[in-house]
C-alpha cells in the first residue's frame, strides 16, 4: 500500500475511534429523561455523575499519555477501546446515581486514552503542513459521535430498552479493535510500506521511535516548559464550554424547550453537525496559511481567536425566541469551538516531538477535564436554583479569557529540540 492511502487508512480508523469514544459518552445524556424516571435522577445527581466522570477523565489522560508514550500507540490504544467498551456496557447494570458514579468514573478513565494516543499516531505520520487537518479529522470523529449518537441512542432504546441501547453501544470498540489491530504499526516497523516509501514517512515526520523516550525522561524535558504550561491553561479556560454543550445540551432541550426524547434525537444533532464544520475549516485555513509561508504562531492562533469569537453567541441563546432559534446560536458557538479544538490539538504536534506527544496532550488534557469537571459541577448547583441562563453567560465569555491566555501566555510558537 502507498503511504498516502496508508495515511489516510489510519486516519479514518482514528476517526472512528474518536466517533465510538463520543457515542458512548453521550448515552448517558441522551437517555437522561427516561433515567430520570426509571432511576429516580436529579439534576443535582446528574451534575454529580458528571462531574466524578471529569474528574477520572483527568486523571486518565495524565497517566494515559506518559503510558502510550512508553509502549507505543498500537498496544496503547488497543487496552483503552477495549477498557472503555466494557465500561459503557456496565451502564445496563445501572441501579441509581451510585452505580452510575462507579460506571462513570470507570468509563471516564479509560476515554481519556483516545486523545494522547491518536494525537501521537499523527505526530508520527503526518508532516507538519497537514497535522491540523488531520488533527481535524481525527478530533472531528467527537462531532461525529455527537452527531449520530442521538437518533441512534433514541431509536435503540425505543426499540428495546435503555439497558440494552449501553450493552449495543458498548460493543462498537471490540469491531474496531479487529481492524486496529490488522493496519497499524509505526512507520519505521508497517510491513505495507516500500523502503522509499518508509524513507519518506521518517523523513517528512518527526521519526523518534516509540518508547525511546521513557516514562522519566518524557515528563522531565516537557514539564520544564512554558509552552506545556501555557497550553495546559489555555485548554483548562476553554474546553469546558464544550463540555457543557456535550453533557448539558440534551437537557437543556428537554427542560426548557419541551423537548421528547424523539425529538431530541431528532434536532440535538444539529449543533454537533456544526462543530464538525469548525473543525474541518479551521484546520485547512491554519493548514493552508502554514503552506503560504505565515508563520505557526499567525496560522494557528488566527483561527482559534475567531472561533473564540464565535463561541460567544452561546450567551445569544437565552434571548432566542425559538427553540430552532436556540439551536442555531448553539450550533455558531460549536461550530467556534470546532475551529479553535483543531488548532489547539494542531499546537502540540507543532511544540512537542513525537516520542513526548503522548505525554504532552495528556498533561494539557488533564487541565481540560479538571477545567471541565469543576465547570460541570457549577452547572448542576447553578440550574437548580438559578435555571440555564448563568451557564449561558459563562460559557460564552470563558473562550475570550482563553484566547488573552493564549496570545500573551504562550507567545511565539517554536519547536521544543529532540531528545
Amino acid at each position: 500500500m502507498s503511504l498516502p492511502r496508508l495515511r489516510w487508512l489510519i486516519l479514518g480508523l482514528l476517526f472512528l475511534s474518536t466517533v465510538i469514544n463520543y457515542v458512548d459518552r453521550q448515552a448517558l445524556s441522551i437517555l437522561l429523561p427516561t433515567l430520570r424516571t426509571e432511576l429516580g435522577l436529579t439534576t443535582s445527581d446528574y451534575g454529580m455523575i458528571t462531574t466524578v466522570f471529569m474528574l477520572a477523565y483527568t486523571v486518565g489522560q495524565l497517566f494515559a499519555g506518559m503510558w502510550v508514550d512508553k509502549v507505543g500507540a498500537r498496544i496503547g490504544f488497543a487496552v483503552f477501546i477495549v477498557a472503555w467498551s466494557l465500561a459503557a456496557g456496565l451502564h445496563a447494570l445501572a441501579t441509581g446515581a451510585l452505580t452510575l458514579i462507579l460506571m462513570r468514573g470507570l468509563l471516564g478513565l479509560s476515554e481519556a486514552g483516545n486523545w494522547p494516543a491518536g494525537g501521537k499516531v499523527v505526530s508520527r505520520w503526518f508532516p507538519s503542513g497537514r497535522r491540523a487537518f488531520a488533527m481535524g479529522v481525527f478530533d472531528g470523529g467527537s462531532a461525529v459521535g455527537a452527531i449520530i449518537a442521538p437518533p441512534i441512542v433514541a431509536f435503540v432504546a425505543l426499540q428495546f430498552g435503555w439497558r440494552e441501547t449501553f450493552v449495543i453501544t458498548g460493543l462498537m470498540g471490540f469491531l474496531w479493535l479487529a481492524g486496529w489491530l490488522w493496519a497499524y504499526d509505526s512507520p519505521e516497523r508497517h510491513r505495507w510500506l516500500s523502503d522509499s516509501d518508509r524513507a519518506t514517512a521518517l523523513k517528512e515526520v518527526d521519526a523518534v521511535k516509540a518508547g525511546e523516550c521513557g516514562f522519566g525522561s518524557a515528563m522531565s524535558m516537557i514539564i520544564r516548559t512554558r509552552q506545556l504550561w501555557s497550553l495546559l491553561a489555555v485548554r483548562m479556560i476553554a474546553t469546558p464550554v464544550w463540555w457543557f454543550y456535550v453533557f448539558w445540551l440534551p437537557d437543556y432541550l428537554s427542560q426548557v424547550r419541551g423537548f421528547s426524547l424523539m425529538e431530541i434525537g431528532t434536532y440535538a444533532w444539529i449543533p454537533y453537525l456544526a462543530v464538525d464544520g469548525g473543525k474541518m475549516l479551521g484546520g485547512a485555513v491554519s493548514d493552508w496559511l502554514l503552506r503560504c509561508g505565515r508563520s505557526t504562531t499567525f496560522a494557528r492562533k488566527s483561527v482559534m481567536v475567531t472561533g473564540a469569537l464565535l463561541m460567544g453567541a452561546g450567551i445569544l441563546v437565552i434571548s432566542a425566541s425559538s427553540p430552532i432559534t436556540a439551536i442555531a446560536w448553539v450550533s455558531v458557538a460549536t461550530f467556534g469551538f470546532g475551529m479553535w479544538s483543531v488548532n489547539i490539538l494542531a499546537l502540540h504536534a507543532d511544540i512537542f516531538p513525537s516520542a513526548t506527544m503522548g505525554s504532552a496532550v495528556g498533561l494539557t488534557g488533564m487541565g481540560a477535564s479538571l477545567g471541565g469537571a469543576a465547570f460541570t459541577f457549577a452547572i448542576g448547583r447553578i440550574v437548580t436554583v438559578a435555571g440555564y441562563d448563568p451557564v449561558f453567560w459563562i460559557a460564552g465569555t470563558l473562550a475570550i479569557l482563553a484566547s488573552v491566555v493564549l496570545i500573551f501566555g504562550l507567545g511565539r510558537v517554536q519547536r521544543i529540540e529532540q531528545i
